[in-house]
């Protein structure tokens, strides 16, 4: 049964008729907001070019293959609102401050801005601040939030808006869109896709 139907089933039982011009509001209300091309989207809290070093970060970082790249479900995007509206102020000041240290750190490092550099380039920039955060935090586990490395930060929520985007969760991962019984200790067969996190 599809969204349409069920509106109509629902209204049906609880005796309420529906006006056409209603429907249609409350369909169209269902229906995600259409995301914009890269190049006309406008950062809420990124300036431009940061929101496009970003997206090509999450590029890099999760390339499109046989499944969708982190520009593909508008990772950038995410990331962009998630520190807009959901980081504490100080945080915000860490993510631009962060941000504009790792766009100068791959300028001093290859002479051109992240978006110049080729491929190679970009993977092998992204590959040393990796390397340098995690050895931050492998020699001192007891950092404060706010000495946590900016690039670890910016690389979780690049993840964390892959993997919970519709399509990472609908079409690469194991979706169940009505869950039954939770199975905690599930056995694990070599080659399965991961199942999706629950909303």
């Amino acid at each position: 049964m599809d969204r349409r139907e069920a509106i109509k089933r629902t209204a049906l039982l609880t005796g309420f008729a529906i006006s056409s011009s209603t429907m249609a509001s409350l369909l169209q209300g269902c229906q995600p907001e259409a995301k914009s091309p890269l190049d006309s989207w406008a950062p809420k809290f990124f300036t431009k070019e940061q929101g496009l070093t970003l997206a090509e970060i999450g590029e890099v970082i999760l390339p499109k293959t046989d499944t969708p790249g982190a520009k593909d479900v508008f990772v950038h995007e995410f990331v962009d609102l998630m520190v807009a509206d959901c980081e504490k102020p100080e945080d915000k000041k860490l993510f631009q401050d962060g941000m504009a240290q790792l766009m100068a750190g791959c300028e001093q490092a290859n002479g051109q801005t992240f978006l110049d550099c080729s491929p190679e380039q970009q993977l092998s920039f992204l590959n040393e601040q990796d390397l340098a955060a995690r050895t931050l935090v492998d020699a001192n586990p007891d950092l404060d939030d706010e000495d946590y490395p900016f690039f670890l930060k910016l690389k979780q929520l690049i993840l964390l808006g892959y993997f919970t985007s519709e399509p990472v969760g609908t079409e690469v991962l194991v979706y169940d869109p009505v869950p039954g019984v939770n199975e905690a200790c599930r056995p694990y067969e070599a080659g399965t896709p991961d199942w999706a996190p629950n909303r």
